[in-house]
């Protein structure tokens, strides 16, 4: 079972970082098509209308598929007082119950966002947007990123002791 799961967690950290890079290239997307939408404006040769319903999309999305690429490299924010006051066996169990809590809360989130995502689907709700994306897709994503920080959690809870030392890589 072993060598399963790290097999799993080795093609999962592989997801994280494509997931992360489709990200950071959507919000450097961003900085070349706002310029580029107002030169179109200033030069009076039209625009892009549906540009800021995009980002607005994409941000959102952003923020769900990469959070569990954010939770996986430590580089979220976190408050860690606590655990280097306690002596290192302690903060690595109280570690491992925090990871436990956070694979709870985004379990029940991942069920709420089930449940939307398919009553959404049932009642064709749309939003009242220029660029129209069904409500269910933005609520599938929701669902998606969810169900990835569960598994980032409980992957966590395979080393508690290795989350005890920050490491200086994190980010971009």
């Amino acid at each position: 079972m072993g060598a399963f799961l790290d097999r799993f967690e080795a093609w999962y950290s592989r997801l994280n970082l494509f997931l992360a890079g489709l990200v950071a290239a959507s919000i450097a997307s961003f900085a070349v098509l706002i310029p580029f939408d107002l030169a179109l404006r200033r030069l009076g040769w039209g625009n892009l209308p549906w540009l800021y319903e995009g980002i607005e999309y994409a941000l959102y999305m952003g923020v769900f598929l990469a959070a569990p690429w954010v939770l996986q490299q430590g580089a979220h924010v976190r408050v860690n007082v606590v655990d280097t006051a306690l002596p290192p066996s302690i903060a690595a169990r109280l570690e491992w119950a925090m990871n436990g809590v956070g694979a709870m809360i985004c379990a029940a989130l991942l069920y709420y966002g089930v449940r939307s995502t398919i009553t959404d689907y049932v009642d064709e709700a749309l939003p009242d947007k220029l660029l129209v994306i069904a409500d269910w897709w933005m609520m599938l994503v929701f669902s998606i990123g969810c169900l990835m920080l569960v598994i980032s959690f409980l992957l966590r809870m395979r080393h508690p002791s290795e989350l005890l030392s920050p490491d200086d890589s994190a980010g971009f």
